[in-house]
Formats: structure tokens, sequence, C-alpha cells
């Protein structure tokens, strides 16, 4: 059976090493006589009497081993917890209510990017930078974060590893866990201060270019402005956005095989030339729709419109040079079923991801292939090998999954009183960690309107989507208690 004193312990111990960034901004906001300086030390307050009691309950000894039900609900009940603990700064502040605030939070650590704030102008820079931030960390991931101190407090980090990094992606690290997640944060730190100079150079403050660059590379979609990218149109940030968009989208461990001498590994992963070319293809098709429609005069403008938006989309960024949503039908749905793919695994992006889709399609080209040739026998393979037929029966269910879940949120945030298409594109856009939806709630709106329990349904979205489902589902399941 799962051991209730292990999970609460090393949940406790995330909590209590991750309450350490509300103190973050503390110096930032003192310089500035920021009015929310007093809300992150309550926050951070809290957080580290919550972390300590949980830490405290439950006593591990040193050479007990974490079992794979254990890191699940680690996983699960970290991200829960940290997840509503970041809402305390929106609410000690009294700009935002109780479920605004978990919203936002949850919105931000899940890498979604969906915000119910209608004048960001007016919002302190401490609360800025909160959101930013907080994208920022749960784009890479503080499981992931954590893996490299759990060792210490004498558990592997092994599993934990395997529930942030999907186990579908092909890539293998060989250093231990402790290691890897080192090297996966320093590819992630290196990004960032590549961009950060970069958006220096394209007239933003610094305090606006490191709270773009949190979120870009996070593929999260939170900005400092109401129109998110649009007042930058005829300058280079937007491009140099879609870059970093499609590099957070890529697997990190990727990354770090082209930065240890093998850039070759790029054109080699399967996953990779599926994204890209999911990308190609949706952009040719939107360009195409807004150049016949007349929406831009140019091909060039309406190819860089539509490769903008299809890469925010897909990569679940969500950043927007213009209300796209206002677009013709046609490029409208392909966007809209962009929401449910995703960027590859292993990336800061959200969403069913890629590797999925593609073991999917092989795995339906084959059913058809055996329709022909009854007696044939034919494996689905992906980087030349055999899938195991235990994970084309995980990639089935998972999608089963998603869409009962799908479903379920429809018909709940139908009966909060939202028409069909906020319902539709909400929980589309919640799932899959796009954030900006369609109707009431497309690019240029937010979701201050819809009742709380509505955005309690959508967080929890969030987080399922973000998780990836099991590891936040199997801990409602009796039989992962039981023996």
């Amino acid at each position: 059976m799962a051991n209730p004193l292990l999970i609460f312990h090393l949940a406790g111990s995330v909590v209590l090493v991750t309450s350490l960034a509300f103190l973050l901004p503390v110096p930032f906001l003192a310089w500035h006589g920021d009015p929310t300086l007093w809300c992150f030390v309550k926050s951070g307050a809290v957080s580290l009497v919550c972390g300590a009691i949980l830490a405290a309950s439950g006593w591990v000894r040193r050479s007990q081993e974490l079992r794979s039900r254990d890191g699940l609900a680690v996983v699960a009940v970290s991200w829960f917890l940290i997840s509503l603990l970041g809402a305390l700064p929106f609410w000690f502040s009294g700009r935002l209510d109780v479920w605004s605030s978990i919203f936002e939070s949850f919105s931000g650590f899940s890498s979604t990017g969906a915000t119910n704030i209608n004048d960001l102008s007016t919002l302190p820079k401490g609360l800025l930078f909160w959101r930013a931030f907080t994208q920022y960390v749960g784009g890479m991931g503080i499981i992931v974060l954590m893996v490299a101190v759990l060792p210490f407090l004498g558990v592997g980090g092994q599993l934990l590893m395997k529930n942030e990094l999907s186990a579908l992606s092909s890539e293998k690290l060989k250093p231990r866990v402790a290691q890897i997640a080192k090297i996966l944060w320093y590819v992630y730190l290196a990004f960032t201060l590549v961009l950060f100079i970069l958006y220096l150079f394209g007239d933003l403050s610094p305090f606006d270019s490191l709270c773009l660059t949190f979120s870009t590379l996070s593929t999260g979609g939170f900005s400092n402005w109401n129109d998110s990218l649009g007042r930058f149109q005829g300058s280079y940030v937007p491009l140099v956005s879609l870059v970093f968009m499609t590099i957070g989208s890529v697997s990190f461990a990727l990354h770090y095989q082209a930065f240890s001498g093998r850039p070759h590994a790029y054109l080699r992963n399967p996953e990779l030339v599926f994204f890209l070319s999911l990308i190609a293809v949706s952009t040719l098709v939107v360009a195409s729709t807004l150049r016949l429609s007349g929406v831009y005069d140019g091909i060039l403008t309406s190819l860089y419109q539509a490769l903008f938006h299809v890469t925010s989309v897909v990569s679940t960024s969500g950043h927007s040079l213009t209300d796209w949503s206002k677009w013709p039908r046609l490029a409208v749905c392909v966007l809209f079923l962009l929401y449910f793919f995703g960027g590859c695994s292993g990336s800061t992006s959200g969403g069913l991801k890629c590797m999925r889709w593609l073991i999917l399609f092989k795995s339906v080209h084959r059913a058809f292939r055996r329709l022909i040739h009854p007696r044939g026998v034919f494996p689905v393979r992906v980087n030349g090998r055999n899938v195991p037929e235990s994970v084309l029966e995980g990639v089935w269910l998972f999608f089963l999954l998603y869409f009962v879940i799908f479903c379920a949120a429809v018909l709940l945030l139908s009966a909060f009183g939202l028409n069909m298409l906020d319902s539709l594109s909400a929980a589309a856009a919640s799932m899959g960690n796009v954030g900006s939806a369609l109707g009431n709630l497309g690019p240029s709106d937010t979701y201050w309107f819809i009742p709380g329990p509505a955005k309690g349904v959508l967080s929890l979205c969030m987080l399922l989507g973000r998780l990836e489902f099991y590891s936040v589902l199997l801990i409602f399941v009796p039989e992962f208690w039981s023996r």
C-alpha cells in the first residue's frame, strides 16, 4: 500500500524549500516601496509553517525506498499545495477574491497563462513578477527542481523524474537523477539568460524583459500588458518570442544532447519532426485562409501572423499579436484543433504531447494493415525501436481519459452558466494549458466574469493537464492505498 507518512513528509519538504520563492522579490519590492511587500512576507511565513507541519508529520528512514505509487502521490500533492499557496500574494493584496487568486496561481504554476485580471496596468510590480515567476518555475517543473534535493533526504528521485519528464521520451541521459535535474536546469538557465539579453535589445525595461523571459521560455503566456505582445507589432520582440516558444516546446533532454556536440539529434528525433511538420502544415492552411479572405494584404504578413499564432497555440504559450478568434472560421478551427496537441515530451509545454499523437497515428495505421493482412505482424516503431504493447494500451487509455474528463468539464462549466462555445473552448484551453479560449474568453478577453466555482473547475483542469492526469487521479482510487 501507499505510505501516507512518506508522501506527506516529502510533499512538506518540497513546500519548505519552495516557500523561499516568496522571499525572492522582497529586496526588489523593499527598494521600490512596493505595496505588496508584506503580502510576500506573510505568504512565505504561511508556506513555511505548512511545509514544516507536513514534513514533521512523517518520519522517514534514510534507507526507505520511494515506490511508484508514492512517487505519483508526491507529484500530485506537492504541485497542488504549491499552486494553492501561490495564491496567497494575490489574496493578501486585496486585488483578487479567493477563487480568482486560486485561478491565477494554478494558471501560473501549470504554465497555462489564462488570467482573470482585467487591467494589468494597475497591478503592482510585485504581483506582475509573481505571475511570471510562477510560470517559470512551473515550466520546468517544481518536481524536477526537487529531484536534486530528494536524494539528500534519503529517498530516490528516479520515479519523480519519470513523472515530470514523459516516460514516452526516447531521449535517455546517462548521469544520475540528481545530475539530470541539474543539467536540465542549467540548460533552462542558459536559455533564460540569452532570451533576457535579446529582450533588452528590444527596448524593454529590465523588469519587463525578465517577466517576459519567464513567460516565453516556460511557454506560459502571461504578459505585463493587456494586449499581450500586440504592442510590439513591427518590432523584433515577437520574432524572438516565436523562436523561444519553439525552443521551450522541444525536449530539454534533446537540447542537452545538442549542446553536448550532437546537433544531429534534432533531425533524428521523430517527435520533433512531427511537431515541426504540424506547425508547417497548420501555418500554410491558416496563412492561405488569411490571405484569401483579405484579412492581411501581403502573403508575408499572412505567413508571419499565421506562424506566430500557430506556434503560440501548439506550444501552449498563448501569446498573441491580435485577437485571432475573430479571424475566418477555418483559421480559427485549425487553431482550436491545435489545443489538443501540445509540444514535445520533456519540454515546458503542456497538452497531450506530440509523442502520444505520433504513437496513436502509427497504431491506427497498424490496425488498417492488420485488416488487409490478418496474419501479418506489424510492430509499432518509434525512433527505430518497437513500442511495447503496454505503452500502446496506455496511450489509448490516456486519450480516452482525456476526452472523458474534457466532456465532464464542459458539462460542469455549462451548469455554472457558461454558454457552449465558452465551455468547450475554456475546457480545451485549460486542459491543454494554452490559456486563451474563444467566444467571450478570446485572446483579448479575460476570465474575470465567470463564477467562482467555474474557476475552480478550470483550475483543476489546468492541474490535470499539466500533471498528465495519472498522478492526480490515481490517488482517488481506493486500490491505490490498499495492499
